[in-house]
C-alpha cells in the first residue's frame, strides 16, 4: 500500500475509493494490520515533531550556536497531552481496525418463504432477486480479492463490474464466477437440477466435484448439470425468468414438468395419480401470489382431474 494513501487516510482526506483500497489491503493479510499501526505511529511522531519545531521557531543564534528556549512547565503539560492524544489515536485506530475486520467478517442470511420473492442490493452495488424457497449468505461488506456469496435456490444477478475483484456464486454443485454481467442461477440443494443462464457479459461455471471441468458461457447461452456433466445450450424461453415479476410462465410444457416448478415455488409435494395427464402439455402464466390452488383450478378447464391435499397440507394429490 502506498504510504501517501495511508497518510491521507490518517488525515481524514482520503477519497472513498482510497478508503476502500485501504480496507481491502488491510483485510488481505494480518501482516498489513501491523504495518498500518506502525505507519500510524510514525505519522503521529511526525505531527509531534512538527509541533515542537513550531514551538522553537523563536530560537536565537549566539556565536553560531542554536539556543533552544527552556521548556516551561506549561509546555511539558502540552507535550504530555499531545503524547496522550497520539496514544489514544493509535489505540482508537487499533480498535477501529478490529471492528472493521469484524464487520467485514459479518455474514448476512436472507431466506425467502414459499410463494414469495425478494430483491436486495449488495454493498458493491450488485442487485439480486431471490426466488421462492431460496437462501443466500453474503458478507455485510465485500473485502479481499473476490466478492463471494452462497446460494441455495434460484437467484437472478446483475453484477457491478470490477475486473480486480471477481464476483463468485457458490452453490452445492457448481461455482459461477463473473466480472460484471446479468445471469440467472437455479440450484436448489434438494433437487438434482442445476442451471445457469446468461443474459449479458460472460460467466465461468465450474463443477465442484471436478474442478478441471468448467465452461465459459456467452450471452443467450445456458448450462445444465445432467448425468454428471455440464451441457451448454441456447436459452429457449426468456419467460422462464419472469419469476422476478411474480409470474410463472410456461409454453407447451408437459404437465408433470409444470408440477415440478410448482413444487419448487410453493414448497409442497405434488403426486400425479391421473395417468391421462402424462401426455398433456399446457401453456399460460400465473401470478405466484394467487397460490397453487388457483393455478390448479384454472388448468382443470382443459384437463380432467381433481386434486386434494393431505391433512397437514404438505402433499397435493392429483387424481
Amino acid at each position: 500500500m502506498e504510504k501517501e494513501i495511508l497518510y491521507k487516510y490518517f488525515e481524514g482526506i482520503a477519497s472513498p475509493e482510497e478508503e476502500d483500497a485501504v480496507y481491502r489491503w488491510l483485510d488481505a493479510s494480518s501482516e498489513n494490520e501491523g504495518e498500518l499501526l506502525k505507519e500510524r505511529e510514525f505519522f503521529d511522531a511526525m505531527i509531534l515533531a512538527g509541533s515542537m519545531e513550531e514551538d522553537i521557531a523563536g530560537k536565537s543564534v549566539i556565536s553560531g550556536v542554536i539556543q533552544v528556549p527552556l521548556i516551561r512547565p506549561w509546555m511539558r503539560d502540552v507535550l504530555k497531552i499531545a503524547v496522550a492524544v497520539a496514544i489514544t489515536v493509535a489505540c482508537g485506530l487499533y480498535f477501529y481496525v478490529s471492528e472493521k475486520k469484524e464487520m467485514l467478517a459479518a455474514m448476512n442470511t436472507v431466506t425467502v418463504p414459499a410463494g414469495q420473492r425478494v430483491n436486495l442490493k449488495l454493498s458493491d452495488g450488485t442487485t439480486v432477486w431471490l426466488n421462492a424457497r431460496s437462501e443466500m449468505v453474503y458478507p455485510a461488506v465485500f473485502s479481499g480479492t473476490k466478492r463471494e456469496v452462497k446460494l441455495d435456490g434460484e437467484g437472478y444477478f446483475e453484477v457491478e463490474h470490477d475486473k480486480e475483484c471477481p464476483f463468485v456464486v457458490h452453490t452445492q454443485k457448481c461455482d459461477i464466477e463473473v466480472l460484471g454481467t446479468k445471469f440467472n442461477v437455479e440450484a436448489y440443494s434438494d433437487s438434482e437440477e442445476f442451471s445457469t443462464s446468461l443474459m449479458e457479459g460472460s460467466v465461468k461455471v465450474t463443477d465442484n466435484a471436478a474442478l478441471s471441468a468448467s465452461v465459459l458461457l456467452r450471452p443467450d447461452q445456458e448450462v445444465h448439470f445432467k448425468d454428471g456433466r455440464l451441457l451448454v445450450s441456447s436459452i429457449g424461453d426468456y419467460d422462464h425468468f419472469r419469476w422476478r415479476d411474480g409470474l410463472v410462465c410456461f409454453n407447451d410444457v408437459a404437465f408433470n414438468e409444470l408440477m415440478k416448478r410448482f413444487e419448487k415455488c410453493y414448497g409442497i409435494s405434488i403426486v400425479i395419480e391421473n395417468k391421462n395427464l402424462e401426455e398433456y402439455s399446457c401453456s399460460g402464466k400465473f401470478r405466484i401470489s394467487d397460490g397453487l390452488d388457483n393455478a390448479l383450478r384454472i388448468l382443470q378447464r382443459n384437463a380432467k382431474y381433481t386434486f386434494e391435499r393431505n391433512e397437514d397440507n404438505s402433499i397435493v394429490y392429483i387424481k
